[in-house]
């Protein structure tokens, strides 16, 4: 059997005969050898039959006319729908040829049917190069297997070892660009593949220990890079990352590269994240606790950060918890449940919360009062045994209640007591009440019912001394009154009106003993003698009735005594007459107080030496215009002198108005 191959093929085989030794290679295609034992059908020719009907004229059964020879431009002219035709032709034809050429599948045997005890060498090399066109390890090794069959002194033996060679280097091609795309064992496995007679397989040793060598420096990078990120350092994990780029391997540069700082980055997002969770944790609100949940649970597992969003998760469950204990004591039983619910099944609190839901339960039986909802509460709670996380909280809560209800029995009986309101009774449901211990929960109720018990007794013992001062002081021995008053003790329930009672008498005596002493005062001051008035004042003590209106009395007397002695000195001063002393003198009348008597004289005198210091500066402007401005400026203000002498300021203050001379008349105008 023979095969025409077409212009790519390199060699062109034929079999003359089943033995190796008659098979030749031939560089052109050569027609077929035909055997009479298998006939060798030729190839059809589409072109043959048109060439054999195709005769020259001459071979024409009719005689042919010989045409009149035309110019060469005329033939054309006459012919150009030909040309065109034929243009138009050879463009369809060279397509055509193109596409047969593309398309066109050469003739090869069956190879996978073959019977190869029996197949001839061209057949072998036929099916070898389809199995290598393949590209793939198997299509290899079953090519080199096809012609390594060949006997060694086949004429071809040198051209076939050359194929086994370079099919042999094509393998370790593959098995390099496996190791490259990150699959090592698939490459050393390609590669231990390789025939051992070959050069290949000579440089697999050394070829697969370089790529375990880069192997496993690869991968201590990558772990030194991941121990460093567990470490949450990501600096140093990033500067181990990039060691990858230096490896020998593309798929440890690129895709293991990649794929570590992306985690990197990823962790550090992550990080941010918890940071962001624990601040919202911070204000301790159950909305901030929630989504700071809500953040802590998105950190993914195979994060490095996720162990440490689990014992996060772990704190907020404790913040929880506590939160709803406080609640709890608040009496919050909505507040309580919210909170319990947000708890995080991250936290393993499981126990707790189920623990504090019975507590919760109990608790809202204990706050509907009385006796029969404190022994519900114990009852419910006796189903949280010592196994459980909250057993000691259960117990003192137990404790608390089963107390409560022994002050309640204690406090009912005691209250029972008072009911007939004699003082007897009473006092025998105080002494009942303070049975009760300071500690128990129900100390606060007893303590106010003892109070008013207590208040009620000695309401009924010591009104009868109250109405008693009352009718001394109605008698007017308010002495007496006084004395009976004070035998109310401190402490006691009418003790606060006793006292107001006393207050009230002590006032009347004290306003009755120092009214005559404030009166002489009085005359004395309007006497016009102050210093006597100041000592007879000064003789109400401090905390008497009359004291504080006595003592703004002084206050008063005192302000006019230093009215008087401004006054006085103003008028020593204005008796030099000179101007300095003038101003003096008013400066002195001027801290004359306004209540004092002697203001309005003092303001008398202000206007007249306002009045003299101005007279005084309009004698002296034309001699001394800066002394005169001086003088003029001391007048103070409310006085009578005050505007014309600010007049008189700004009128000497201002420059001097100079009048222009007339411009000389020009000669021509005389």
């Amino acid at each position: 059997m023979a095969r025409n191959r077409g212009p790519s093929d390199r060699y062109v085989y034929e079999e003359p005969d089943p033995g190796p030794e008659d098979w030749v290679p031939q560089p052109h295609p050569v027609p077929p050898y035909k055997t009479p034992a298998r006939p060798q059908t030729e190839r059809y020719d589409p072109l043959s039959d048109l060439r054999q009907r195709s005769v020259a004229p001459t071979e024409l059964p009719w005689p042919v006319a010989a045409k009149p020879k035309r110019s060469l431009g005329q033939r054309v002219a006459q012919s150009w729908p030909l040309w065109t035709m034929g243009a138009l032709a050879a463009v369809m034809g060279l397509g055509v040829a193109s596409a047969v050429a593309l398309f066109r599948i050469p003739n090869l045997p069956n190879c996978r049917a073959i019977f190869w005890p029996t197949a001839s060498a061209s057949t072998r090399l036929q099916c070898a190069e389809a199995f290598a066109e393949q590209g793939t390890v198997e299509g290899y090794l079953e090519a080199i297997a096809l012609i390594e069959a060949l006997p060694p002194d086949h004429p071809l033996r040198g051209e076939i070892s050359q194929r086994i060679e370079t099919w042999a280097d094509r393998i370790l091609d593959l098995a390099e660009r496996a190791f490259q795309d990150g699959q090592i064992q698939e490459a050393i496995a390609m590669a231990r593949r390789i025939p051992n007679h070959t050069a290949a397989a000579q440089v697999v040793g050394e070829r697969v220990n370089g790529w375990n060598q880069i192997w496993q420096e690869a991968e201590a990078i990558y772990t030194a890079a991941e121990a460093e990120l567990e470490n949450l350092k990501f600096q140093e994990a990033f500067t181990q990352a990039t060691q990858l780029l230096q490896v020998r391997n593309t798929y440890w540069r690129t895709v293991k590269y990649d794929e570590l700082t992306a985690k990197i980055t990823a962790s550090r997002d992550h990080l941010n994240q918890l940071g962001e969770a624990k601040r919202l944790a911070n204000q301790r609100t159950l909305d901030a606790l929630k989504e700071a949940i809500d953040i802590a649970r998105k950190i993914p597992a195979e994060s490095p950060i996720h162990g440490e969003a689990q014992k996060v998760l772990g704190e907020f469950g404790q913040i929880l918890i506590e939160m709803a204990e406080g609640a709890l004591e608040r009496r919050d039983a909505t507040a309580t449940q919210q909170i319990l619910s947000a708890v995080p099944s991250e936290a393993n609190l499981v126990g707790d919360v189920t623990d504090l839901r019975v507590i919760l339960e109990a608790s809202q039986l204990s706050w509907q009062g009385g006796i029969t909802g404190l022994e519900g509460a114990i009852t419910r709670l006796q189903s949280i045994d010592s196994s459980r996380p909250r057993y000691g909280l259960a117990q003192r809560l137990m404790g608390q209640w089963r107390a409560e209800v022994e002050g309640r029995t204690q406090l009912a009986w005691a209250e029972q007591l008072a009911m007939a309101g004699t003082t007897a009774d009473l006092r025998a449901a105080i002494a009942e009440a303070e049975q009760i211990s300071r500690s128990n929960p129900v100390w606060n109720e007893a303590s106010s019912q003892i109070d008013r018990w207590r208040g009620q007794v000695e309401t009924t013992e010591d009104r009868p001394i109250l109405d008693e001062a009352r009718q001394f002081a109605r008698n007017g021995d308010l002495n007496a009154a006084i004395t009976t008053a004070r035998r109310v003790g401190d402490g006691r329930a009418l003790h606060s009106e006793a006292q107001d009672l006393i207050r009230g008498w002590r006032s009347d005596l004290e306003r009755g003993e120092d009214s005559p002493t404030l009166a002489q005062a009085q005359q004395l001051a309007t006497a016009g003698q102050f210093q006597d008035a100041i000592a007879v004042a000064s003789r109400i003590g401090r905390g008497r009735a009359l004291y504080d209106q006595a003592q703004g009395d002084i206050a008063l007397w005192r302000r006019q005594i230093q009215g008087q002695q401004q006054l006085q000195q103003a008028y020593q001063l204005a008796q030099q007459g000179s101007v300095t002393s003038l101003v003096s003198a008013i400066q002195a009348a001027q801290q004359v107080p306004e209540s004092s008597l002697q203001r309005s004289e003092a303001l008398r005198v202000l206007n007249r030496w306002s009045l003299d210091l101005l007279r005084m500066a309009e004698s002296e402007v034309r001699l001394n215009p800066a002394r005169a401005i001086e003088i003029v400026s001391a007048i103070p203000p409310q006085t009578e002198a005050y505007a014309q002498a600010q007049l008189r300021l700004r009128e000497w203050q201002a420059p001097p108005t100079i009048v222009p001379s007339s411009p000389p008349q020009p000669l021509d105008s005389l």
